[in-house]
């Protein structure tokens, strides 16, 4: 008897005629999108072209107007608060300014969502915590509040918080921001080591252009609320769409 074929995975995350509106304006327009498992795609854009917003409907902190969101084949959009929570703990999220508790030390804001997610005792959970930081470079500084860390460190507190329950997708918004082109540096290549030995997939949201062809394996460029090109990072540098080129420009000035 011939062994039947597995099954082929589904994506990690789908989009489906994506529309975000709120007051009257349309910020997303008929998104679609697919991003495969342990794929890293990079979203680039102007400001107010809905970057951002389409993050948050990824993770389910922003209902679509219309449209569909699927993490690993299963459509989140129209799921209440409690049938979200499996599929949101798939996700990791990491907020622009880390968004840490700053009233918390870095062990307390790492063990965060394991504290509220999972029941571990009190050995296994400093196991944890210690194990992530120590993925993210930040050994022996449990003890230290958020206001006693560089941003740099601020950044890898946040990763380490949101790979903490082992999601199988980390979201990004702007995860060099602010930051110099050392720590810059070593953010990109902390998100593609996780990528190469965890098989994490990440869709980076960025307007740091060195940063996403240094990470990406595809990159988006959004203008007003669509997706207005997409390709590998040598075909988006090889774009010769108007805005494209004008975007690449002033964002390779702004280095300067």
């Amino acid at each position: 008897m011939r062994s039947r074929k597995p099954a082929a995975m589904p994506p990690a995350i789908e989009l489906r005629g994506l529309v975000y509106t709120v007051n009257g304006r349309t910020i997303l327009q008929g998104i679609d999108l697919q991003v495969a498992p342990s794929e890293i795609v990079a979203i680039m854009g102007p400001s107010g072209c809905g970057k951002t917003t389409l993050l948050k409907c990824i993770a389910g902190l922003l209902r679509p107007t219309a449209g569909e969101v699927r993490i690993e084949g299963m459509e989140i959009g129209q799921l209440s608060e409690r049938e979200r929570m499996p599929l949101r703990l798939k996700l990791g999220i990491v907020f622009q300014h880390a968004a840490l508790f700053d009233y918390l030390t870095v062990f307390e804001n790492v063990a965060f969502g394991l504290m509220r997610h999972r029941k571990l005792s009190r050995g296994e959970l400093e196991r944890v915590v210690r194990e992530r930081l120590a993925w993210v470079g930040l050994e022996g500084v449990e003890h230290l509040y958020p206001a006693q860390l560089s941003g740099g460190m601020r950044k890898r507190v946040g990763l380490a918080r949101a790979l903490a329950l082992d999601p199988h997708i980390v979201l990004f918004d702007e995860p060099t921001s602010g930051l110099d082109p050392i720590n810059a540096y070593q953010i990109d290549r902390l998100i593609r080591r996780l990528n190469s030995e965890l098989g994490l997939t990440a869709v980076v949201v960025s307007h740091d252009v060195v940063s996403v062809f240094r990470t990406a394996d595809r990159v988006l460029m959004m203008e007003a609320g669509q997706i207005l090109v997409e390709g590998s990072p040598d075909a988006i540098r090889r774009c010769d769409h108007p805005h494209v080129q004008a975007f690449l420009q002033m964002a390779s000035t702004e280095r300067l």
